[in-house]
């Protein structure tokens, strides 16, 4: 076993390097190649952990459903007695994997279980219990319980091991949550100094330059921001790690809102949209057709070992295996039956998210193209559609006239004020006087941007 650990070690290296340049498809063929090597020398270990290697790659790639897959093929070889650091690796990712598809509290057990096994590891696998800490805070931001406990596991994990990335995750909670600047420069600056003696791996960059920008526009900084974002899409879009694009958009669009470029502000917003609904699209044809075929190489691979040990322990003892395989195909079948149902359950709803997503985008092109023909039903489709927008402003209001609540629906839409000049036939500096008297009726401060006060609402 320890020979079978050195040659690991070898190639995990080189899957490192690959990683850390954002080269995910190269990892993946890389681990391909390694277990079906380590199949013909009956290496289990190797093969194990190359199935942990291969579900942690298609997590990153929002191929969930696969993931899950392949973890349940490693958790089936690992023997937790003698590989306790590849079973904690198994629960760790099965984690991460709940976690991105919002099952958060299910996240968070996994996390526990990982974390507790972990313990009994220290203090060789401390960087491994860093890595759970921070998964784990982030599971945390999208779950019921206080904010605090993220924050909490934020300090657990520098702790133990400080770099770069962990200290702007920190900044950008401040950012966030507390709005306090003061402690998300201090830990930016931390994260700033230490990236000059360490190096990181450009997704890690990524997360860094995002930071600094939340930072810029959060005090001011609105270019620097812009400028940062970029470059933070630039990185992310090099590494495939297309969520932090998507956010970086949807930030950018606000930042040009802040300037009161609503032209820009309108254009990056339509990217955030476009790319939110290419998201579900986006895993690359090639590399799931190479995942599809491999994967069902492996299962057929392990049925046929299993068939071949069934039919040497019936010509043994017929009788006593004969009921032993009724029992086990039983619950081969249950568990089959079970895993079909996620299966089905989890393509059932991306179903119905897509087919949502194409009902919000079909009725958010009517409600525009009534907008810009002014026509008269334009305001009763928009409350049909976005029912919440026109109750919360007569919450605010209850006065409001249907001339305001049309005017706030376009301004919802992000029309600029000549945009809405240009569809209701009135002159630009007409608009600007609605919008000023439209904040007197709704109380906004002067210094707030009417677009993000009534986009929030």
């Amino acid at each position: 076993m320890q020979e079978q650990k050195t040659n690991y070690q070898d190639w995990i290296k080189e899957e490192n390097s690959l990683i850390k340049k954002g080269l995910f498809e190269e990892a993946l063929l890389l681990n391909i190649d390694i277990v079906e090597s380590a199949k013909k020398n009956n290496d289990v270990y190797t093969v194990s952990v190359t199935y942990i290697r291969i579900a942690n790659i298609l997590c990153t790639f929002g191929e969930h459903l696969e993931s899950l897959r392949y973890l349940d093929l490693a958790d089936n070889l690992i023997d937790e007695n003698e590989n306790l650091d590849l079973k904690v690796r198994v629960l760790a990712n099965y984690a991460r994997n709940y976690a991105a598809l919002k099952i958060n509290n299910k996240s968070i057990e996994y996390y526990n279980e990982s974390i507790n096994l972990c313990k009994k590891l220290l203090p060789d696998y401390d960087y491994l219990l860093s890595f759970l800490y921070i998964n784990k805070a982030d599971a945390f931001t999208n779950t019921p319980y206080k904010l605090d406990s993220t924050l909490v596991y934020l300090h657990k994990a520098i702790k133990i091991r400080k770099n770069p990335f962990k200290y702007a995750v920190v900044a950008n909670y401040y950012l966030k949550k507390d709005k306090n600047i003061d402690s998300a420069r201090a830990y930016l600056n931390k994260s700033k100094r230490l990236m000059q003696v360490r190096n990181i791996s450009e997704y890690h960059k990524s997360i860094v330059l995002q930071a600094e920008a939340n930072y810029n526009k959060a005090i001011g900084n609105y270019e620097e921001a812009i400028c940062l974002y970029e470059k933070s899409i630039e990185i992310s879009r090099s590494v495939r790690v297309l969520d932090n694009v998507q956010l970086a958009y949807k930030l950018i669009s606000e930042t040009y809102s802040q300037l009161e470029d609503e032209d820009r502000s309108h254009e990056y917003l339509l990217k955030y949209s476009v790319l939110t609904d290419s998201l579900n699209l986006r895993y690359n044809k090639n590399i799931g057709s190479v995942i599809s075929n491999f994967l069902t190489e492996q299962e057929s691979g392990y049925k046929q070992q299993e068939k071949k040990y069934s039919v040497l322990i019936v010509t043994v003892v017929f009788l006593f295996v004969g009921s032993v395989l009724v029992i086990v195909y039983y619950y081969r079948k249950k568990r089959l039956r079970i895993v079909e149902e996620k299966e089905r359950l989890l393509k059932q709803k991306q179903l119905e998210s897509e087919k949502l997503k194409q009902q919000l985008n079909e009725a958010f092109e009517e409600v525009v193209g009534l907008a810009k023909t002014n026509d008269p039903s334009f305001l009763i489709r928009f409350q049909e559609v976005y029912p919440h927008v026109c109750a919360n402003l007569l919450k605010v209001n209850p006065k409001l006239v249907n001339t305001e609540l049309t005017l706030c629906a376009m301004i919802w839409l992000n029309f600029s004020s000549k945009d809405i000049a240009c569809f209701t036939n009135i002159q630009p500096r007409t608009v600007q006087t609605k919008k000023y008297r439209l904040r007197k009726k709704l109380n906004i401060p002067e210094d707030d941007n009417i677009y993000t006060w009534i986009k929030s609402i």
